[in-house]
């Protein structure tokens, strides 16, 4: 047992054992700044640790000013002489605090990336002779990649700008690597283009373990001093977006505008630390904020230093916003998050204010978004009192109907006051619209659209309307036209007093609007009501007065049809006749859709209801034509034969009693009365009938 113990514990005793003669320094073997341990391979060359470089180093290249660089941390110095082309002669330092800068290996070759307010990047290799990355000076270099591996390569570009030839050298003063891996680097460059004399320096210095170190992790504390929207320039409540531009600047157009739910539609998109906002209203514009690389999402604060999104300094962040047409080249500004709340990962309120200047101009934009999430756009509600409504002297028929007044001088409706009934003309409405009504009726159609965003009308009122479907989907819109007439422009609104839905599907609505065309001050106006399964029917009881049988006819047993003819009536030629089975055979068709059909002593019946009934119901059918040539709406008649007929006609009938079995006919009792060609002679009828 002890034995096996300690051979179980040897592999211990050896890692320590490694460790203790690595911290003596002994343990292994040190050549040309190499080391090796059990556990990595550190690659180190360095121009200041005594070795004899096999590429030495002239002591009398260009360095950069001591002054000029960090003390600590990682950067990238450039500078560019008069005439360079890629570094346009000016000097830049570029450190953790504002940008990213990351270095590579492969081989004999060193990549570097520079992406802040400017994006660079860089390829050096070193002559194959060199075998591997070490300290040391290399010259005669071309273009990398299009270098001789022999002689090795150098090239700086970035910024739209590159060199077609290079020629130039590189000093390594200190390189290490952890098993093949760049880990540190001290490195200066030179750079001619196309052989001239106009030369870009470049010194970098970076350590793996500070690549982040000092870089912006989140917002700064918000400056008291920077602009927000005027007291009574914004609604008190609910989401807005408000934008406020002043003289000269590209993007607003030197005006103010202001946006809520009930003008237009604000999305916002937000995703980790980035959110677009948009707007569709009477204008359209995009915005973009994005917050510095490394947060999870948009945190209360001031980003500042920001240019334009997405060519932004991913270390700051960017911003955008955009629209109509317009949009900055270049610009510079900030945003302030006041605040802003989640659930979980969702955003769920946000009150964002921002400031941007195009291609570094004075003049601004500046605006300022309050928004909750669950804040759906809808109607006015109550509606602003004083619209219109029907005068008091106007009495609602029973059932659905349609009201229409048109002023003196409106095209669409040209002065007329109209009101449809089932009784006069069939009422089509579409039910399972989204938020939307559509209705057709006496060869009108109306259109009325809520905002987008409802999912069904909602009771309010919707102001501010343009013509259906040209219209504005935040706001909604409107279309009354028909009958050869339409507006091209118009402007209105449309007040919904009542609604109700049942399973998604309308099923009853109270609606009034008003609308003018080509900016007219006169109008078109109207009220809808309309209730699902109010179908259209005969009035009963039926209007008082209408004729019937003097009180000297006596109806006798049984089935029988009883005509009576005034004086100049051409149909019945002024007589009087009764017609049972003693002396004729009285034919009915048993099975019509809501009509009936009698035939007898040579003359025929036609008395058809509207359309919409399935059945003959109890009750008055008028304004009536000729059957077939009648309105469907209202239903038609008929009575002719013997060689007699009208070409066209006027008339009612009253179905004062009927029986169905079966969906067919088993008994009627049936009064009419019809005029031919507009005279005030009358055919006159009663058919009593039972199966």
């Amino acid at each position: 047992m002890k034995m096996k113990r300690f051979l179980a514990a040897r592999p211990l005793v050896a890692l320590l054992m490694c460790s203790i003669l690595a911290a003596c320094g002994g343990g292994g073997t040190s050549t040309g700044g190499s080391q090796t341990s059990s556990s990595s391979q550190v690659v180190a060359s360095s121009a200041t640790d005594g070795q004899t470089l096999a590429y030495p180093i002239p002591s009398n290249l260009w360095s950069a000013p001591s002054d000029a660089t960090p003390v600590s941390g990682n950067y990238v110095y450039l500078q560019s002489d008069s005439g360079d082309y890629i570094g346009g002669g000016r000097t830049n330092v570029y450190t953790n605090a504002d940008t990213q800068i990351a270095m590579s290996s492969s081989g004999l070759t060193i990549n570097a990336t520079v992406n802040g307010n400017q994006r660079w990047s860089g390829g050096f290799l070193l002559p194959k002779a060199a075998g591997t990355l070490q300290a040391g000076y290399f010259t005669d270099l071309t273009r990398t990649p299009f270098a001789d591996p022999a002689v090795g390569g150098v090239e700086w570009s970035g910024e739209g700008r590159g060199c077609n030839t290079i020629k130039g050298w590189v000093v390594i003063d200190k390189v290490v690597q952890v098993n093949g891996a760049l880990e540190s680097l001290d490195l200066r460059f030179e750079q001619h283009c196309e052989g001239g004399t106009a030369a870009l320096h470049g010194q970098i210095h970076w350590n793996k373990a500070d690549a982040t170190a000092g870089q912006p992790t989140g917002p700064a504390p918000i400056p008291a001093d920077l602009w927000r929207a005027g007291a009574g320039t914004v609604p008190a409540t609910g989401n807005y977006m408000y934008l406020e531009s002043t003289p000269g600047d590209y993007i607003g157009a030197g005006r103010t505008y202001s946006y809520t739910p009930a003008n237009s539609t604000i999305k916002l998109n937000p995703s980790a630390e980035y959110l677009g906002v948009s707007i569709a209203g009477n204008q359209n514009w995009s915005g973009d904020f994005k917050a510095m690389n490394g947060m999870t999402r948009l945190g209360v604060g001031y980003y500042g230093g920001l240019s334009r999104y997405p060519f932004n300094n991913p270390m700051l962040g960017g911003l955008s916003w955009s629209g109509e047409g317009r949009g900055c080249n270049t610009l510079s500004g900030w945003f302030v998050v006041d605040k802003a709340t989640y659930n979980g990962t969702t955003l769920t309120e946000l009150y964002l204010r921002f400031e941007q200047h195009c291609e570094g101009g004075s003049s601004a934009l500046r605006g300022q978004l309050h928004w909750t999430s669950g804040e759906k756009p809808g109607p006015v509600n109550p509606p602003p009192a004083g619209l219109w409504k029907p005068s008091s002297s106007f009495v609602p028929p029973s059932g659905n109907y349609v009201y229409l007044v048109s002023d003196a001088g409106d095209y669409i409706g040209a002065g007329r006051t109209e009101l449809f009934t089932p009784n006069n003309s069939t009422l089509n409405v579409t039910t399972n619209r989204t938020a939307a009504l559509g209705i057709s009726v006496g060869g009108w159609n109306g259109d009325f659209v809520g905002m987008t965003g409802l999912s069904q009308l909602q009771p309010g009122y919707y102001g501010d309307l343009q013509r259906y479907p040209f219209h504005d989907p935040a706001k909604g819109g409107l279309n009354w036209s028909g009958n050869g007439r339409g507006c091209n422009t118009l402007k209105g609104w449309f007040v919904v007093d009542s609604v109700s839905y049942s399973l998604g599907q309308l099923t009853a609505i109270d609606l009034r609007f008003e609308q003018h065309c080509e900016g007219n001050v006169a109008a078109q106006r109207g009220v809808i009501h309309w209730t699902a399964g109010n179908k259209p029917g005969p009035v009963n009881p039926p209007p008082a007065g209408l004729w019937k049988p003097s009180s000297s006819f006596v109806p006798p047993n049984g089935n029988y049809v009883y005509l009576v003819s005034d004086a100049g009536d051409y149909i019945g030629a002024g007589r009087t006749e009764l017609f049972t089975p003693n002396n004729s055979t009285l034919n009915v068709n048993t099975n019509l859709t809501a009509a009936l059909g009698v035939n007898v002593g040579g003359w025929n019946g036609n008395f058809v209801g509207m359309t919409g009934l399935s059945q003959l119901q109890p009750g008055y059918y008028g304004d009536l034509q000729r059957y077939p040539f009648h309105d469907a709406t209202k239903g038609g008649l008929n009575w002719s034969g013997n060689g007699r007929g009208c070409n066209t006609l006027r008339g009612w009938f009253v179905v004062d009693s009927v029986s169905y079995s079966m969906g067919q006919l088993t008994a009627i009792d049936l009064r009419f009365e019809q005029h031919c060609e507009g005279n005030v002679a009358a055919q006159r009828g009663v058919i009593h009938w039972t199966k």
